[in-house]
């Protein structure tokens, strides 16, 4: 799974989190609206059992205040056990609830003599929380259904001819308007309320998951960085590691907790607490070697302005960092020296020639002869030189495609043969099948051909016996890797860590840029070319070590 791909299913998981939590909470609010309205249906219920001496509970109309209080009271116990078995949805259930209680509160409103009774107050409260619940359309209905239901509540007398005197009923209009103005105003206010917090909650979850998705992002970075880093409080002991510490400090296994940094690195921990006590004499930069066996050059940054605040510790693996110089060094070296092998080639070109048209007119075996040869001989050795040196700016040329290790190493030692009319029968071949990995093969040719014919140039006659052993397979940390291997005189433990340097070489005809050469090429691949002794101490084992058939793509966009 790539870095992106982490961030968007950390992504995906923070809302669906938000929304359950979102949706946990409005079901917790229509638990409490429930509760309240359990509390009303069953105080109605219970005044219908006395409503002669709870005036005005039931004054106008007893028989349909019990009624009405009896059915509010079944009604929100179909509501607990719909909110407990989550059926319907939650929309549906304040939807039916609101409708129900606009309805019945209205009911016992006027069996209790209308407005008068004090009871408009509970239709208020209905519709403020439902439309706390419910967006701006339901608000203006159930407004809308409160504020009608009163009117016609109201007019009731009138309409049914209980009351003859119309004069009484206008009277109450006044009051019924400001108690529609007063339910819309609730509504809305409501609503609004409603709204904004919905709003506020909405903008915290996208910050959430915006810090979420760049504390995951700042993970990822840290953890993936080939520089160490550590973080230590104000009494040495480690909180955090990312990867690439670990395997500084502690090999493969966890570093990190709460352990103390001068268990994990003794040598670093005496520089951390120097660091911590301020003194300049005291805070320069000590490269160390780690119990791992890795040098190591640390950086110190305070976490805060106490040393109680801790540190962050950046770990430097000084090959990385050597490697690195080497680089940029032999990088213009390269550009140098391919700068005057252009020029060296049209002078040479000329001596060479100018060598070959006084060979014609020289006889027999003249003092002339053999200067003439003497000139061919060196102008041969300089083109090969000036090759060689041009090969320098192929590393960048590098066109990495996904590579059988297998079928290529039949066809090299096949074409190595041919060229070089030596028998097939020199090379040993062992390969894993279906071992693939990321590498160009036209530099992989010149690679493995250069250890070849160092390989050649280092053993004994043919006999028979191969000579050269090519054997493809993985490394210990599972990358492939193809060994060349031969049983020749091998190398002096003495010049064992220059034979890779430009220009060194044991042989007066040498050049030695062909070792050189054939590490750059692998470096330039996302490979490297290391050399161990033989088995037993005779030969030489050259390995190369590429990059994973995975990593192709990334590979060919460097």
């Amino acid at each position: 799974m790539t870095a992106m791909d982490s961030i968007s299913v950390a992504s995906d998981s923070i809302r669906t989190e938000s929304r359950a939590a979102a949706e946990a909470q409005n079901w917790k609010l229509l638990w409490f609206f429930d509760l309240y309205r359990l509390t009303i249906a069953l105080s109605a219920a219970m005044m219908a059992l006395f409503v002669e001496k709870l005036s005005p509970f039931g004054r106008h109309s007893p028989g349909l205040f019990a009624l009405v209080a009896w059915i509010y009271l079944g009604v929100v116990v179909l509501s607990l056990i719909g909110h407990r078995l989550r059926r319907p949805d939650f929309e549906s259930q304040v939807v039916v609830i609101g409708f129900a209680d606009v309805t019945l509160l209205v009911l016992l409103m006027h069996a209790s003599g209308g407005l008068q009774s004090g009871l408009v107050l509970l239709v208020l409260v209905a519709v403020a929380a439902i439309s706390i619940m419910l967006d701006k359309r339901d608000t203006i209905f159930y407004a809308s259904l409160a504020t009608l239901a009163t009117l016609l509540e109201h007019s009731w007398g009138s309409l049914t001819g209980q009351i003859a005197n119309f004069s009484e009923v206008a009277q109450g209009y006044p009051q019924v308007g400001v108690f529609g103005i007063g339910m819309f105003t609730v509504a809305f206010l409501s609503y609004t309320l409603a709204s904004r917090l919905r709003a506020t909650e909405d903008l915290a979850e996208r910050r959430g998951v915006d810090l979420a998705n760049l504390s995951h992002l700042n993970e990822l970075i840290i953890q993936r960085m080939q520089m160490g880093v550590v973080v230590c409080d104000g009494e040495g002991n480690v909180r955090l590691t990312n990867q690439a510490a670990q395997k500084f400090l502690a090999g493969r296994s966890e570093a990190g907790g709460n352990a103390p940094l001068s268990n994990l690195a003794p040598d670093l921990g005496i520089q951390l607490f120097q660091w911590f006590s301020g003194n300049p004499a005291e805070r320069g930069r000590k490269m160390f070697t780690a119990q791992t066996g890795y040098s190591l050059l640390p950086r110190f940054v305070s976490l805060g302005e106490s040393k109680e605040a801790g540190a962050l510790i950046f770990l430097e693996d000084m090959a990385v960092l050597k490697q690195q110089a080497s680089q940029l060094k032999m990088g213009a070296l390269a550009r140098l020296t391919a700068s005057i092998a252009h020029e060296i080639r049209n002078p040479l070109g000329a001596i060479s020639n100018a060598a070959q048209l006084l060979g014609e007119s020289a006889k027999g075996e003249s003092e002339e002869s053999r200067l003439l040869k003497i000139i061919e001989e060196q102008s041969r050795r300089m083109n090969v030189i000036v090759q060689n040196v041009t090969q320098l700016a192929r590393r960048d040329q590098v066109k990495p495609v996904r590579l059988e290790i297998e079928p290529w190493l039949k066809e090299f030692a096949g074409q190595f043969a041919e060229t070089g009319a030596i028998p097939r029968e020199i090379f040993a071949q062992f390969c894993a099948p279906g071992l693939n990995t990321c590498v160009d093969p036209d530099q992989l040719h010149q690679v493995v051909a250069n250890l070849c014919q160092n390989a050649l140039r280092h053993s004994p006659a043919f006999t028979g016996t191969p000579l050269i052993k090519l054997q493809g397979g993985t490394d210990a940390d599972g990358r492939p890797c193809l060994d060349v291997i031969d049983w020749g005189n091998g190398v002096p433990a003495e010049i064992v860590d220059s034979i890779f340097d430009p220009f060194f070489t044991t042989t007066p005809k040498g050049t030695g840029l062909g070792l050189y050469i054939a590490r750059e090429l692998c470096e330039g691949n996302g490979a490297n070319l290391t050399y161990h002794p033989g088995d037993g101490g005779v030969g030489s084992r050259f390995r190369v070590t590429f990059a994973r058939a995975e990593d192709c793509a990334e590979l060919g966009s460097i």
